[in-house]
């Protein structure tokens, strides 16, 4: 995977993800990265950070050159919208720089977005904070690990515990 330096996490959203798992899906699980990238008319370094993505939420590994889903990117494809959130928020859960933003608002019930950035930068420098709060919000809303209040720039957690709600989806 692929260091990525203006923002923590690969630049690619979750729509990009999962547009990638499905169609990967669609082809039998298994394609080539250039294939891939013709397919979903997206440039290879676009598609890289979707692939860089998606490998840490363990949904496809990459070898040779060709990409291959996992049994969670299998089990997102076939899932409902409820079933891919409660398989993404059971991986966000273990992922930086969100592991660190889930446990200081499960902590505090919520943080502003000054606080919570400042944590996450005290471990993850972050140079384009503008790209890396799209994504952070795209990604935190999506799969339910918090609430964002635009107006009052505030997060909050949701109450849902991540490692208690995979169950009924895989094994």
């Amino acid at each position: 995977m692929v260091k990525h330096k203006i923002i923590p996490i690969p630049d690619a959203s979750v729509g990009k993800v999962l547009g990638l798992v499905e169609v990967l899906y669609s082809y039998g699980g298994q394609a080539k990265i250039s294939f891939l990238s013709e397919e979903l008319h997206m440039p290879i370094d676009e598609l890289g950070a979707a692939i860089d993505m998606a490998e840490l939420f363990e949904l496809l590994t990459v070898k040779d050159g060709t990409a291959t889903l996992t049994l969670y990117g299998e089990a997102v494809s076939l899932g409902t919208i409820e079933d891919k959130k409660r398989i993404l928020r059971k991986k966000i859960s273990l992922i930086e720089p969100f592991k660190t933003a889930g446990a200081l608002l499960r902590k505090k019930n919520g943080a502003s977005e000054d606080e919570l950035f400042r944590k996450i930068t005290e471990k993850y420098p972050i140079q384009d904070r503008e790209r890396f709060h799209k994504l952070f919000v795209n990604w935190g809303t999506y799969v339910g690990l918090f609430e964002y209040d635009g107006q009052e720039r505030t997060f909050k957690a949701l109450q849902k515990s991540p490692a208690s709600d995979i169950g009924g989806v895989i094994g």
